[in-house]
């Protein structure tokens, strides 16, 4: 039976866009232990990044371009390497960046798609997603495990004599697979602690004379107002890389002040809008902030929630602003330079000479130059009334409950204190089977999982294993949580604040064939097509059979697609495919049809 587990694949894409079984602890020191001396030195970058001709290109493009870069900040996590362009097309030739063997081979309906591993010598892993097909070798290898498995999903590791390749060897040819949100090749280095690399720093470099752009500044109060007011954003203003503020100074109503940048790179060649390599804030001639994307880890990655201005960039269309203050549950080491954790000081009452720059790693700078002074008659940070139902301490452990609802959070999981609140209402929806609960709201993020337990309310006992919990964040999307019921509450486990309640999926997934009709003559094509598609709890696994035998079908989650390769060996005559596909409160449905070779 094939075990496709793509339930959290279909409605939770982005979240399991790497293999989370290499996230780490979060072990690193708080922020506040971060020493002040250059990343390079911070990070013991290897001695091998100086040989930057030890990899060579990995795709038949000349010259090459991106669409994305390393450490650029996506929805839920910093981006781990280069996207490359394959101009909206798939089947560019990709080449191994240098030799080795193939170490890693995992094929999936989401994240990379179908994504190769290849260790080097040297003792760095690169890694090639979203392709189209491997080349035959790897092919005939894929396919014998995933017959052996009877799955389509698989993630094997390779013994160092299977597939030994050279440095230019096609391996395989780009596509769209997996996650991707358009044909391209992602491309990443990592090491044998699984730390992933900027490839720049290996030589691979692109056309770049160009200087990154700002477009806006936010400031943020850091003291009493901190959690009463929104902020105050002003456009700055400026060209060939000199930015300032329009009158030259901004004087704010409070001691401690946070500021972020609206900033993003460009390239020669590209129409493209990447993240900025390096951002640092001087306070005089002192610096107080300094950010640089040369490495991660895969437990950083989704400090991006405390590191931008998440609101703004889930409401403005990924408008991203860099936070240049690192809020104290964020202990992402991109920060290689801190004093009070970027924090600007305004209590002596003085107009502070503000300095920060941005630079992209082919050392293109741009400046925004202010002035920055407390005045307590400023009336730019708007207070408003904190209400909230229970605070929540960022440094512990913390619980919330009443006879509706349990919520217990790790320690860990906040990057600051939350004034939560939590409210509740009845619902008029038959489908519902609990009170809906607004638990805080969905632009407060968390790190990680947090136990969430919710009471049912007239749900019919025989039923209990179809119930599960159905989050709604703040632009209307609903995910399953799943869960499981237990004593009269379902059980289940959420990484978001928003909107909770229960509902029952006692419905079956659907299958729509898309080309393929009954006695049909398929000799002349190529691919078997078909839709899948669940209505709630999400699909977890499929199967499907020629003429009774079990076969490979691949899956595209993005589009909810099943294509089966003919083999046009088939003998003449008529055969049947059919597609069995069960979700995950085990509802099964089953499809099958004759067609002609």
């Amino acid at each position: 039976m094939q075990k496709l587990k793509i339930a959290l694949l279909l409605f939770l894409p982005l979240i399991l866009l790497l293999n989370t079984s290499f996230n780490a602890g979060r072990n690193t020191p708080p922020v506040a232990a971060v020493a002040s001396k250059p990343l390079s030195d911070s990070m013991t970058l290897p001695k091998q990044l100086a040989d930057e001709k030890y990899f060579g290109p990995v795709l038949d493009i000349y010259p090459p371009t991106i669409v994305g870069n390393f450490g650029e900040p996506r929805r839920l996590h910093f981006h781990t390497g280069l996207d490359f362009r394959t101009n909206q097309e798939e089947g560019h030739k990709v080449f191994a960046a240098a030799g080795g063997y193939i170490s890693r081979i995992n094929v999936n309906g989401a994240g990379y798609g179908n994504a190769l591993y290849i260790t080097h010598p040297n003792g760095y892993v690169t890694v090639y997603g979203h392709l189209l097909r491997f080349n035959p070798q790897i092919m005939q290898r894929l396919r014998r495990e995933q017959y052996a498995k009877e799955n389509f999903a698989v993630d094997f590791y390779l013994k160092p004599d299977e597939l030994p390749v050279m440095k230019g060897d096609t391996i395989a040819l780009s596509g769209n697979t997996g996650g991707s949100g358009g044909p391209h090749l992602h491309f990443e280095i990592r090491d044998s602690a699984e730390r992933i690399y900027n490839p720049m720093l290996f030589g691979y470099k692109l056309k770049d004379d160009l200087k990154p752009v700002v477009n806006y500044l936010k400031f943020y109060p850091l003291d009493d107002l901190k959690y009463k007011s929104d902020g105050y954003r002003t456009k700055v203003l400026g060209k060939a890389g000199v930015y300032e503020v329009t009158g030259g100074i901004v004087k704010l109503n409070a001691e401690q002040v946070g500021v972020s940048i609206n900033t993003w790179d460009v390239l020669n060649l590209s129409e493209a809008h990447i993240g900025i390599y390096n951002i640092t804030v001087f306070d005089g001639d002192k610096m107080i902030y300094e950010y640089q994307m040369d490495r991660i880890a895969f437990s950083d990655k989704r400090d991006v929630l405390s590191h931008t201005d998440y609101s703004i960039f889930v409401n403005e269309a990924h408008r991203t602003f860099h936070k240049c203050f690192v809020e104290p549950g964020n202990r992402c080491p991109v920060y290689c330079n801190l004093s009070n954790s970027g924090v600007i000081d305004l209590s002596d009452g003085k107009a502070h000479d503000i300095h920060i720059e941005v630079s992209d790693f082919s050392g293109n700078v741009s400046q925004v130059k202010f002035k920055l002074q407390q005045d307590k008659a400023s009336i730019l940070f708007k207070a408003g009334d904190l209400k909230y139902t229970t605070l929540f301490d960022y440094d512990h452990a913390n619980e919330f409950a009443n006879s509706d609802i349990k919520i217990k959070i790790p320690q860990g999981c906040l990057f600051d204190n939350v004034f939560f609140n939590y409210s509740s209402a009845l619902s008029t929806d038959p489908t519902v089977f609990s009170k809906v609960h607004q638990v805080d709201n969905s632009n407060t993020q968390l790190f990680d999982w947090f136990d969430l337990s919710v009471k049912t309310e007239n749900l019919n006992p025989a039923l209990a294993d179809k119930a599960i919990v159905i989050f709604k964040d703040g632009i209307g999307a609903t995910t399953s949580r799943g869960g499981k019921f237990e004593n009269g509450f379902i059980n289940c486990r959420a990484r978001e604040f928003g909107t909770y309640y229960a509902r029952m999926d006692t419905t079956a997934p659907q299958i729509k064939s898309l080309n393929v009709l009954a006695g049909k003559n398929m000799r002349t094509y190529k691919k078997l097509l078909f839709k899948i598609t669940d209505n709630l709890s999400g699909i977890v696994e499929f199967d499907t059979y020629m003429d009774d035998k079990w076969t490979v079908t691949e899956y595209d989650a993005k589009s909810a697609t099943l294509f089966h390769i003919l083999d046009q060996s088939l003998s003449l005559g008529e055969h049947t495919f059919k597609v069995v596909v069960t979700d995950e409160r085990k509802n099964r449905a089953e499809y099958s049809i004759k067609f002609m070779m």
